[in-house]
């Protein structure tokens, strides 16, 4: 049996978020943190923070928070927080600010409608909502029907007596009265939900500093990097894997207030940004709109660093991508909410491992159905351990027992493994390479067969845009593979094969794939549609997809 793969990480990093600020304002008091647009997409009215402007903020809210009876004190921990927003200067400083007053912050979806944005905010009992001037309104109309909550103040310019200048006015600076521990309760993002609805995770200060300095080590950023922040802040990748990053760099982060191409592109032109978190499909977009992409190209300086995550990058996306922009380099990483980054493919190993995720950067096995450690090469369920693992989910006595419920046992292993869901092995070379989700794995006359291969047979013809694969219910083999595929236009080889504009001949497609796996692997049929339904970060919810061929079945496997 092969040991765990082991990391040392960073040998000494700040353990609260606060310090994690703090750190970088006093190396770089005058230097851009962060930088945003208000009032519309092509906005020019450009709001920026500096290092010491945003400490001064965060120390202004915390004391604005203790002033109002928020603030975590000797007696009592601190009342539960919510923020509700798109990307704005002013989510760094709640964020930061709400961390020192010792105040854990719900980070809510703007996605969600209102009956999920109730649900979010009654499950950790946020008592004060921020919220930006955009969704006010909706915010208002919250407070009745949520005991809990008793107060808002508006962020993103907004003026008037419940506005973010007005609850900090006349708030002192300095470090605030609070004595924040590592370990208290810090921040519940919402996970994705690709697999189901979405849970609250809750996280201590300790788990995403030690998450976002381990970031900051691997991602392979330059001291200049300017960074594009393309993802919500309400997402455990926008907020602990780029903004916090990049504040615990030093850099200057772009805050785009939502994702398109044209927009990335002015972030490059107009703002010099050099690096961006993105997922697969964006870097689609980018790549399928002409001219944003020339412009990302022929931008002075120029885009030179990408971050891919979210979602597997296919080898044909990698390439297309090295090939528009000469130069680039690539570097990806594999992660979760419930843990943030657990491997990351250096650029230099982006054409060597294109089908890796990357080596592991904490502790990391892959585990039997028992829960042991398996040899490289086998493939399990890749699992990790350590300071970086949330504290629990939300409703599994949040307020009682920040170590979990039972939400968090069903998925820890033996002596502390956190279970992914993800089944991997990991090569000669210490690489990860990830098979599929365990829950999207099919069934199909007692063989397994995994999503993820067949993926990639249909990635390799030109024709296939985006796709997804998943189980359908078959009365003879329990069930058999189908697929949902966005077509690009291209054609298909063989009769029946329609014109340019067209999509492609599903026989024809079919028969591609059963020429790159085995026959029974095969989609037993594929639909042509325009897009997939995906999650806020960008991952396709193939839950929703699967469900339409399973209704009124007593089981759904």
């Amino acid at each position: 049996m092969t040991p765990a793969v082991t990391s040392d990480g960073p040998a000494d990093f700040p353990q609260t978020f606060g310090a994690l600020l703090r750190e970088s304002a006093r190396r770089n008091p005058d230097k851009a943190a962060v930088v945003g647009y208000r009032g519309g997409a092509r906005s020019e009215n450009r709001v920026a923070m500096t290092y010491s402007a945003l400490d001064r903020a965060a120390d202004r809210l915390a004391h604005a928070l203790a002033r109002a009876g928020y603030a975590k004190t000797a007696d009592r921990p601190g009342r539960w927080l919510a923020i509700l927003s798109p990307n704005d200067v002013d989510y760094a400083a709640v964020h930061f600010g709400a961390a020192r007053a010792g105040c854990p912050l719900a980070h809510v979806s703007v996605r969600a409608n209102q009956a999920g944005r109730a649900e979010m905010l009654a499950g950790v009992g946020a008592e004060l909502l921020f919220v930006h001037v955009t969704l006010a309104d909706e915010a208002r109309a919250l407070l009745a029907g949520l005991p809990a909550l008793d107060r808002i103040v508006v962020i993103g310019g907004a003026a008037g007596s419940d506005s973010l200048d007005a609850f900090t006015a006349d708030a002192r600076d300095g470090d605030p009265p609070v004595a924040v521990h590592p370990d208290d309760p810090a921040a519940v993002t919402f996970s994705s939900g690709s697999t189901g609805a979405p849970k609250g995770v809750l996280v201590s200060h300790r788990n995403r500093t030690l998450a976002s300095c381990l970031g900051a080590q691997a991602f392979e950023l330059a001291d200049d990097d300017v960074m594009a922040c393309t993802t919500p802040l309400f997402h455990v990748a926008g907020l602990f894997m780029w903004l916090q990053i990049g504040i615990r760099r030093g850099l200057a982060v772009v805050l785009l207030e939502k994702w398109a191409p044209d927009l990335f592109a002015d972030a490059v032109e107009r703002d010099g940004a050099t690096a961006a978190f993105l997922v697969p499909s964006q870097v689609t977009a980018l790549l399928d709109d002409a001219e944003a992409s020339a412009r990302v190209r022929q931008a002075g300086g120029g885009l030179r660093h990408l971050n891919i995550s979210g979602a597997p990058m296919p080898s044909g996306l990698l390439e297309r991508a090295l090939s528009a922009w000469p130069g680039l380099e690539i570097v990806e990483h594999y992660g979760q909410s419930e843990s943030c980054p657990l491997a990351y493919r250096p650029a230099a190993f982006a054409r060597l491992k294109p089908m890796s995720a990357g080596r592991p950067c904490v502790e990391m096995a892959v585990l039997d159905r028992d829960g042991r450690p398996l040899p490289r090469g086998e493939a399990g369920e890749v699992a990790s351990r350590g300071e970086h693992t949330l504290l629990g989910y939300v409703g599994d006595d949040i307020g009682e027992d920040t170590g979990g419920g039972a939400g968090l046992a069903a998925l820890r292993a033996g002596d502390g493994w956190l279970r992914t869901g993800d089944i991997g092995r990991i090569d000669e070379d210490g690489f990860l390479h990830l098979i599929d989700r365990s829950k999207d794995v099919i069934v199909s006359g007692g063989e397994n067969i995994f999503p993820a291969e067949v993926e990639r047979a249909l990635y390799l013809h030109p024709a296939v845009r985006e796709c997804a694969v998943f189980g359908v219910p078959d009365d003879k083999w329990g069930e058999v593979p189908a697929a949902h595929v966005v077509p690009n236009g291209a054609d298909m080889p063989g009769e029946g094969a329609p014109d340019e504009t067209g999509p492609p001949d599903e026989a024809a497609l079919i028969d591609f794939v059963a020429g790159h796996i085995p026959l029974y692997k095969r989609p037993r049929f594929v639909k042509f549609v325009d897009a997939l339904p995906r999650t806020a970060i960008g991952k396709i919810q193939k839950n929703r997809i699967r469900a339409e061929y399973w209704k009124g079945r007593e089981r759904a496997i």
